[in-house]
């Protein structure tokens, strides 16, 4: 008889510390918390002065910032955070999306609107509890993430002249140039970010995004016409862009059969 018993594995823990004026808002964010058994909150300050001494203190994994606070605004938590190692995570946690940029240029995990539903909090909890794979250059922000991401989410794209949020679901289509890839957006926006065709792939949504070809991702939903230009070359045409992209006849039954 085996007396071996096996204890299930449990999931990684992460010492959290919440940091937000509103004591309401921290009661809430603690509420969305308990159905995450993987975080565990050991402390609570409601400005940066104390956070820093509870940062010291308790050297957490993970901090949920607000960034609108008395006397000192929450990225002025961030260079206390430099000496630490390893370096906790931050999530950005506001009612404002205008420092949304600023919070992904500090490499945060993410950055979390309020109220901040439950679903979207647990996309925040998966990209921290699946760490992204090292890459050579700085990671964008969709590039660190694990989980898929959503039609809603934010992401941040940037070039070396351009830096702006976009809804995934304003993307488009994305277009492979070897190991970067030109992002298309309404109003004929474009740039060229240093990230593959295929990590791309792997985090869009998938029934929004097909790949249609080996070099070009689309968005189904942006999708205006498709004109016949002669018998092999068919030219498609999206909403918000008037520069045409031309597709072979696989091409365009692989689209038809998405659409």
């Amino acid at each position: 008889m085996n007396t071996n018993i096996q204890t299930p594995a449990l999931p990684p823990r992460f010492r959290a510390i919440l940091v937000d004026d509103e004591p309401t808002a921290r009661v809430q964010l603690t509420n969305r918390l308990k159905f995450h058994p993987e975080i565990e909150i050991v402390g609570e300050a409601e400005d940066v002065t104390s956070a820093i001494d509870l940062v010291q203190t308790l050297k957490p994994d993970l901090i949920f910032l607000d960034i609108q606070m008395p006397k000192k605004n929450g990225f002025a938590l961030l260079p206390e955070l430099e000496n630490l190692t390893p370096q906790p995570a931050v999530v950005f946690v506001t009612a404002y999306d205008e420092y949304a940029i600023r919070a992904f240029e500090a490499n945060a995990l993410d950055y979390l609107t309020k109220p901040v539903s439950a679903a979207r909090l647990a996309k925040t909890i998966l990209r921290l509890s699946k760490p992204p794979v090292a890459e050579t250059s700085a990671p964008h922000p969709v590039a660190k993430a694990a989980a898929r991401l959503g039609a809603e989410d934010l992401v941040l794209l940037r070039d070396k002249s351009l830096s702006m949020m976009v809804k995934i679901r304003e993307i488009t289509a994305i277009e492979a140039h070897g190991d970067y890839t030109r992002i298309l957006l309404h109003e004929d926006k474009n740039l060229m970010m240093k990230q593959t065709l295929s990590r791309w792939e792997s985090q869009l949504p998938a029934g929004l995004f097909i790949k249609v070809s080996r070099s070009l991702l689309l968005n189904t939903q942006s999708v205006s016409k498709i004109v016949k230009k002669n018998l092999l070359i068919w030219e498609l045409h999206l909403q918000g862009t008037t520069e045409p992209i031309q597709l072979s006849n696989l091409e365009r039954k692989r689209l038809r059969a998405a659409l």
